[in-house]
C-alpha cells in the first residue's frame, strides 16, 4: 500500500503505539509544567502538533479523526500522569536519553544469558535423564529402535559420561 492512500487505521500497530507514545509523553511534559490537564484550546494545539507527523505516515488521516482517538486515550492519561509523577517522573528525567549501555555492560548481559542458557540445558538434561527409562549401558539416550529391534541414539561416551554417571553441577 503506498504512503498516500493510508489512513490512521492503516498503519502498523507499532506506529500506533509510537504515536501513543508520544501523545502520553505530551500530555505527561504539560502536566509537569502546569500542573493540570491542558484546557480544549490547548488540547488542540496538542493534537496539532501530534497530527503532523501522523500526516507524514498516514496522508488520508482527517484532523478531527485523529483528534477524537486523542480525546479517547486522554481519558485515562490523569490517573496513569499521577501514578507517574509518584513514582518520581521529573521534567528532567523525561527529557533524558535512554542510557546506551557500554561494551562492558554489553559483555556482562550476554555472559548472563549464556550462564542462564547454560543452567537451563542442565535442567533439561538432568529432568530427561532422571524421566528417560530409555538408557542402558551403552547409551545415555535411546532416541529410538531400527526395524530389526537394535536401539539408537546418543551413547555415554558421545556425552562424555561414564555410564549412568550422573550429570555434574557447575
Amino acid at each position: 500500500m503506498s504512503r498516500a492512500d493510508r489512513s490512521y487505521k492503516d498503519l502498523k500497530q507499532k506506529q500506533k503505539s509510537a504515536i501513543a507514545d508520544k501523545t502520553y509523553r505530551m500530555y505527561l511534559k504539560f502536566y509537569l509544567v502546569n500542573q493540570r490537564m491542558p484546557t480544549d484550546t490547548e488540547k488542540d494545539s496538542i493534537c496539532r502538533t501530534l497530527f503532523t507527523s501522523v500526516y507524514a505516515l498516514a496522508p488520508r488521516t482527517e484532523y478531527d479523526e485523529f483528534c477524537k482517538i486523542v480525546d479517547k486515550r486522554e481519558a485515562g492519561y490523569k490517573e496513569r500522569i499521577l501514578r507517574d509523577i509518584q513514582n518520581g517522573i521529573t521534567p528532567e528525567k523525561l527529557n533524558m536519553k535512554k542510557h546506551k549501555k557500554t561494551p562492558e555492560e554489553k559483555a556482562a548481559v550476554l555472559k548472563m544469558k549464556r550462564k542462564q542458557r547454560r543452567a537451563k540445558r542442565k535442567a533439561i538434561n538432568k529432568q530427561a535423564v532422571e524421566n528417560n527409562i530409555d538408557q542402558d549401558d551403552t547409551f545415555f539416550y535411546i532416541a529410538g529402535y531400527t526395524s530389526g529391534g537394535a536401539p539408537y541414539g546418543v551413547t555415554w561416551e558421545e556425552m562424555g559420561l561414564e555410564p549412568w554417571q550422573e550429570l555434574e553441577e557447575e
